[in-house]
């Protein structure tokens, strides 16, 4: 489903972020997402951008760890270009409460860490540029869905620019 992301103002942007991507656990409940098989990731997409617009950073903060309503203990984010390198921005980073979760993440992805950006040839205005993705027991320890989650949420900030 896509999201809208939020451009900051002037006085939010001072370092250099220009768009931000708040979610919560909310987002994955049956209501929302449909009914998710145990260990079946989910992807949510947001944001548009106009073609020549240069992606030079990405960042997350976990604001609340994310947890579940059994025993599941493990759960990654990915956030990465919609239809092209899914995890190039961050790549697969620990957000369970159960396990060692990361509370701040900044250009993991081979986009952004090798790279150091990510050009758009063509517009995206259908709110599908980015996509962030949940994907829990990656180590086929404790299969758990994403509708059992309880709590947890992340903001996503981007760094953007305009080249035209």
């Amino acid at each position: 489903m896509a999201k809208k992301s939020q451009p900051l103002t002037i006085n939010e942007a001072y370092n250099g972020f220009t768009q931000e991507f708040t979610f919560d656990f909310n987002e994955f409940l049956s209501a929302t997402a449909g009914t998710l098989a145990d260990r079946a990731a989910h992807t949510l997409t947001f944001g548009n951008v106009d073609a020549g617009t240069l992606v030079r950073g990405c960042s997350f903060k976990l604001v609340t760890a994310f947890d579940d309503s059994g025993s599941g203990d493990e759960l990654d984010l990915t956030v990465g270009i919609t239809g092209g390198d899914t995890d190039g921005l961050i790549a697969a980073t620990e957000i369970h409460v159960d396990a060692t979760e990361v509370t701040y993440g900044y250009n993991s992805g081979a986009l952004v860490d090798d790279e150091d950006s990510h050009i758009f040839t063509a517009a995206v205005t259908d709110g599908t540029a980015f996509s962030v993705t949940l994907t829990p027991d990656n180590d086929n320890n404790t299969p758990y869905s994403l509708n059992e989650l309880t709590q947890g949420e992340v903001k996503i900030k981007l760094q953007l620019f305009d080249l035209n």
